[in-house]
């Protein structure tokens, strides 16, 4: 699996911190290409709940960890599943 992120939008208010949300895409040899989008809040619970994993799981951490002044710079970066089968 690839994971790619493709935008980051700010929300409306500042008082809405947690609610940035990044547009993704999911590129999968089996399950082929799927794009969506996460709110930063969603990105925390997951990242919080779930050990490392895959690209996208890789994807979100970067996210949940990156300063907020950073959030734009990630558009663009990509994640490669580390293990292949």
């Amino acid at each position: 699996m690839q994971a790619t992120i493709l935008a980051h939008e700010k929300p409306a208010e500042a008082a809405s911190a947690e609610i940035h949300r990044f547009t993704f895409r999911l590129d999968d040899e089996y399950s082929g290409t799927l794009t969506d989008s996460i709110s930063l809040r969603t990105a925390r619970v997951i990242v919080a709940s779930l050990g490392d994993g895959n690209a996208f799981i890789q994807m979100l951490r970067e996210i949940v960890a990156a300063e907020p002044r950073h959030y734009d710079a990630l558009v663009g970066h990509t994640y490669m599943d580390q293990h292949r089968h």
